[in-house]
């Protein structure tokens, strides 16, 4: 039996917002955010309860509400779920609250997924302090998480390089580690262009994977890839029979 649709009372709104039926959720959810602070009491149960899915529910409305929804989100930050922190965070963007305040707070999460969010909650974002966070989450790579090496580089788009710039100020010397060279591949800034060219030129490393570096070359601006290739093309190892086709098929005519 399909239980009946009650939308008239934020008791009866709560309800339907437990359905596994979307088309429900959705006039629930509409439903109670009309109610606002009408709903909390309700939402609040759920959001107490020992159902992950439903705690995360009563979570997105009750952020919205107002002088009330950033205790909410403060107490989802520090959930022991991390499916919960990640949802506060995406609260925290979707009603354009204090982005910055939360990534700060989960900037050294231990779940490698939350970190991923707060790399993606960073994209676009022109905060002062953007770039020194997205630094932190940078240092955290482990040098195997791809999901995580990608989300660094979905955060920097457009910003590469400020947020490159401080991760590689930090780091310095010590940035030539697998996970460092991982950054280095995956970056889009002037200031990894040399960085590729050490790599791509080591002869320590084996071909196939030197070949990597090359091929990121091709995400870099037209001029400056064209420098890079010429300047490789000139050392032992981009002489070499191996890569000098490679390099030549890059170059532009």
């Amino acid at each position: 039996t399909v239980p009946k649709l009650d939308l008239s009372s934020p008791a009866g709104a709560a309800r339907a917002l437990r359905s596994p039926n979307l088309a429900t959720r959705q006039l629930a959810y509409e439903r109670l955010a009309r109610y606002g602070r009408r709903a909390e009491s309700e939402l609040a149960t759920m959001w107490r309860s020992s159902v992950p899915h439903e705690r995360a529910r009563a979570l997105w409305l009750l952020a919205r509400i107002p002088g009330r929804g950033a205790r909410y989100l403060a107490d989802a930050s520090r959930d022991a779920d991390p499916n919960i922190r990640i949802t506060a965070l995406r609260a925290v963007r979707r009603i354009d609250g204090g982005v910055i305040a939360m990534a700060e707070r989960l900037v050294r999460d231990p779940s490698p997924a939350v970190r991923r969010e707060v790399a993606i909650a960073l994209r676009h974002n022109e905060s002062p302090t953007s770039a020194a966070l997205w630094a932190d989450l940078a240092q955290q790579y482990d040098g195997h998480d791809r999901w995580y090496l990608e989300a660094l580089g979905v955060a920097a788009d457009k910003q590469w390089d400020a947020y490159f710039g401080a991760w590689l100020d930090r780091v310095g010397d010590g940035w030539n580690t697998p996970a460092g060279r991982d950054i280095v591949w995956r970056a889009r800034s002037a200031r990894a262009l040399p960085l590729l060219e050490k790599l791509a030129s080591d002869q320590a490393t084996p071909v196939a994977e030197r070949l990597r570096y090359f091929r990121a070359l091709d995400f870099h601006p037209a001029d400056a890839r064209q420098k890079s290739l010429l300047a490789l093309l000139a050392t032992p190892a981009g002489a070499s029979a191996e890569l000098t086709p490679v390099i030549l098929s890059q170059l532009d005519p």
